[in-house]
């Protein structure tokens, strides 16, 4: 049997099946803790989540993928950002 090419990844169908145990963030795939811990005093340490909006003719859909407190702080800071730069162009 040949080897398979660098890079290269093969799955079946049982992936497709598998239970992740685990959520990650969908930007840099982070493991995010669970929403029930014990800590009382969360600070900015906050879980949140995207917004993904997309229409397909009639048929609306939508999608809030889970973010960590990293990359939730950095997509607001950077939509924040871009909304001030249009009101400043008019």
């Amino acid at each position: 049997m040949s080897e398979l090419p660098k890079g290269f990844v093969t799955a079946s169908h049982a992936v497709l099946f598998q239970e992740n145990e685990a959520v990650r963030c969908d930007v840099c795939a982070g493991a995010l803790e669970s929403a029930g811990s014990d800590d009382l005093d969360e600070g900015y340490d906050v879980h949140g989540s995207g917004l993904l909006v997309w229409t397909r003719g009639e048929e609306r859909r939508y999608q809030e993928p889970p973010l960590c407190p990293a990359c939730a702080a950095a997509i607001g800071v950077s939509a924040l950002q871009r909304w001030e730069i249009e009101e400043e162009e008019g």
